[in-house]
């Protein structure tokens, strides 16, 4: 299936550029009208219960002087809003210029909730069928696993000053997200018309790709999404990297790509703690699960002897002892050494049971 973002990415090509401006209250007495820009996104909302007081007078006048228009929603996670709460008071303010207006989480506060930030998106789009994108700076787009949101063909607004000279700069990249959407790319930005700063950006297509935007023409019936996996204690799993601390924060690159699950946090973002410490796991960055491998990490219980070395040449080592396994020689013939605070010997597959 061709995604709605793809079919637009196809349009845009880069051959077109549209010119334009983000504000809000801040910039209240803005002519619009007098401005030489292609669009304006307004700020309406925040947290729940908050409105921008000129929200609908900035879109009226863009609309009147046939510019085109966005809608973006300040999230206030830290408040302890949920996404559905803060969801229905955006679109409730909103709903007049559902199918005109391009629809914007603005994600600034608590960036590494990528789960709120999804579920706001996709509560959004079931509200109103428009598809909305986010915005945020291009450390957290590049921080943090977006993949979620990118396969709910949800777009990319991001914001990266460099110098901030009010000219753009070089462009930024974006690890999860195929292209953006639109590029911020000054906060100290001048147009004729207006003496004070503003916000620049463009936005990559033409006004008939706004369009698209704005009304998600393109866009299939969302299919529901499927349950999560769970895994547990115990389980072996394989990756490409892991995170720093179970809030998804930070990568490792681990020399290991697989490992055994030693503790498990529900609710957080990456829940899966890899052989007491190596790294977490989230359930995206698992590739493959087996419940009953061997691998470092795994606790045992020894039920056959087995060797003080992994040739076997040694003395024996004993049966009855309850450890981990802290190494592994392939090709071995005692390939699994098992410890408790110190080395208690080598084993072979079939003597050890896990525990």
């Amino acid at each position: 299936m061709i995604s709605f973002l793809s079919c637009l990415y196809n349009m845009i090509g880069g051959e077109k550029v549209l010119k334009g401006i983000d504000i809000s209250r801040y910039q209240t007495g803005i002519n619009i009208q007098a401005l030489d820009i292609d669009f304006v996104i307004v700020k309406a909302t925040e947290g729940v219960g908050y409105t921008d007081p000129n929200y609908k007078e900035f879109l009226e006048e863009a609309l009147n002087s046939n510019k085109k228009i966005g809608l973006y929603h300040y999230a206030r996670p830290d408040l302890g809003n949920t996404p559905e709460d803060e969801a229905t008071w955006f679109v409730s303010k909103a709903k007049n210029y559902i199918k005109k207006a391009i629809l914007v989480l603005d994600w600034e506060v608590n960036t590494s909730n990528t789960t709120w930030a999804y579920d706001f998106l996709k509560i959004v789009y079931e509200k109103t069928g428009v598809r909305p994108i986010i915005y945020m700076s291009a450390s957290p787009a590049n921080s943090y696993n977006w993949t979620r949101v990118v396969n709910g063909d949800f777009g990319l607004w991001i914001a990266s000053y460099g110098a901030n000279t009010g000219a753009p700069g070089t462009p930024p990249t974006n690890k999860y997200w195929p292209f953006y959407i639109l590029w911020q790319y000054t906060s100290k930005g001048y147009i004729n018309g207006y003496s004070k700063n503003l916000d620049l950006n463009y936005f990559y297509g033409t006004i008939e790709t706004w369009d698209k935007y704005a009304k998600s023409s393109q866009i299939e019936t969302p299919k529901p999404t499927p349950e999560k996996k769970t895994y547990k204690v115990g389980d072996v799993v394989t990756f490409n990297y892991l995170y720093k601390n179970s809030y998804g924060e930070g990568k490792v690159t681990s020399k290991i790509h697989s490992g055994t699950i030693t503790r498990v946090i529900k609710g957080r973002a990456a829940p899966y703690l890899i052989n007491r410490g190596t790294g977490w796991l989230s359930n995206d960055l698992i590739l493959t699960s087996k419940t009953n491998e061997l691998t470092i990490g795994t606790k045992v219980k020894t039920i056959k002897k087995g060797n003080a070395s992994s040739d076997g040449k040694s003395n024996t080592a004993k049966k009855g002892i309850q450890g981990r396994i802290t190494r592994i020689l392939p090709g071995a013939k005692y390939p699994y050494l098992v410890s408790t605070t110190t080395p208690m010997g080598w084993y072979k597959k079939d003597a050890l049971e896990k525990i």
